[in-house]
């Protein structure tokens, strides 16, 4: 799923152009879209890939447009006059999405349709500075010790990944044991080079500094990369949307961590390995998967991040579960939260943070109480985005790992 985020790239210039909205009707608007392609550009199909149902819902290959000359494409579709839309170019795939000047990933382009009530047709103009498979390679920004586990195999998801983790400072000079957090999403963690939108959680400048000041404990952070199975793994339900197929492959995905991943770390590194310190922590459908697994393997994740959940998913599936069943024994100690901007609309704002305060609420009847074993976040003006979740980070390390004053 690509997340809400803010435009970086591209003069976009919105003309008014004369047509009937008998036409097009109120609901809706049409965009007249001219893209300026670089010189590198090969003699290929150019498309747009949108957040909008009309455009593919994030295909890559979503809505295809017509090439004018060899550096000029164009295109026309209508989208929902009430949701933000965001979007960007490609040549049909991911591996050739529109990338800046530098060869580093930009932040989703954004267009508000609200701003321009009475008109029937916008138009918006935008440059495309590179491409993902002709830039050259953007920078990396790692910080501190991160190993890297390549090609890391799985017999359960019969597929491989590349895993990486962070040792804090002195770790090679010491015999000290250490908590672990593991994360999803494991390239957009540590590194804006490997990150899909451009910009890093920033996990590892953040352990760096919050250790360096003695305001959290040293710990290992495990990145889990995610891979073109990410919406099956990270949803424990199958999709009940028949627009978006798949999911219902997380309790493999939750075995491949307890049984493969996780004897791997304890055998390699220097883990503390019981429940309460070890931690599960995502954003999105990562979010949704910690919470199946905080909630289903009590046993083994005695702590879990949930950021940003994906609630939605399958007619609100997990929340329904979840309040049908029993807690788990014992209970995990969680960190919840929400920003107040996530969605395309002021609606789905609201509906993000409705389904926040249900979970809390069920959470709260099942035995959790805020201030023992409970954090619900709302966090205020945040979209769906990493740049978000990076604003907060340091935030949800203190919660977690955070050194007792008496200490």
């Amino acid at each position: 799923m690509i997340p809400i985020s803010q435009i970086v790239l591209g003069s976009v210039m919105l003309l008014n152009i004369m047509t009937s909205s008998e036409n097009f009707g109120s609901k809706n608007i049409e965009v007249f879209l001219e893209v300026r392609l670089p010189n590198e550009t090969p003699d290929e199909k150019i498309f747009i890939a949108g957040s909008s149902e009309s455009i593919g819902n994030w295909k890559a290959d979503g809505f295809e447009l017509s090439r004018i000359d060899s550096l000029t494409a164009s295109c026309r579709f209508k989208i929902s006059r009430n949701e933000i839309f965001e979007y960007k170019i490609t040549r049909g795939s991911w591996q050739t999405v529109e990338k800046d000047k530098n060869g580093a990933e930009i932040q989703n382009r954004k267009f508000d349709p609200r701003g321009f009530a009475g008109k029937d047709t916008i138009e918006i103009k935008v440059d495309v500075a590179s491409w993902s498979d002709t830039a050259k390679p953007a920078s990396h920004t790692l910080t501190g010790d991160i190993r890297f586990h390549e090609n890391f195999q799985s017999h359960i998801l019969e597929n491989s990944r590349t895993i990486s983790v962070y040792l804090p400072p002195g770790y090679k000079n010491s015999r000290r044991r250490y908590r672990v957090l593991y994360m999803h999403d494991g390239q957009n963690i540590f590194d804006a080079a490997t990150s899909f939108s451009g910009v890093e959680w920033g996990v590892d400048e953040a352990c760096e500094q919050l250790i360096s000041e003695g305001k959290i404990e040293p710990i290992i952070v495990v990145g889990i990369n995610n891979n073109d199975k990410r919406v099956d793994e990270y949803t424990p339900a199958e999709s009940t949307d028949p627009k978006r197929e798949g999911g219902g492959k997380g309790v493999a995905y939750g075995k491949f961590i307890i049984e493969e991943l996780k004897p791997f770390i304890d055998r390699i590194y220097r883990t503390r390995s019981s429940r309460k310190n070890t931690f599960i922590m995502g954003s999105s459908l990562g979010g949704l998967i910690s919470l199946h697994l905080a909630w289903t393997r009590p046993d083994i994740f005695g702590n879990a991040g949930i950021v940003s959940p994906a609630l939605w998913w399958a007619d609100s599936e997990i929340l329904q579960r979840i309040k049908k069943e029993p807690p788990p024994k014992p209970l995990p100690k969680l960190w919840i939260d929400m920003g107040t901007e996530e969605g395309n609309s002021h609606d789905s704002f609201k509906e993000c943070i409705e389904e926040l305060s249900t979970l809390k609420s069920i959470l709260k009847e099942k035995g959790w109480r805020e201030g023992r074993n409970l954090k619900a976040y709302l966090a205020e003006g945040q979209n769906h985005s990493e740049r978000a979740w990076n604003s907060r980070i340091e935030i949800i390390l203190e919660y977690f790992f955070k050194i007792p004053k008496n200490n």
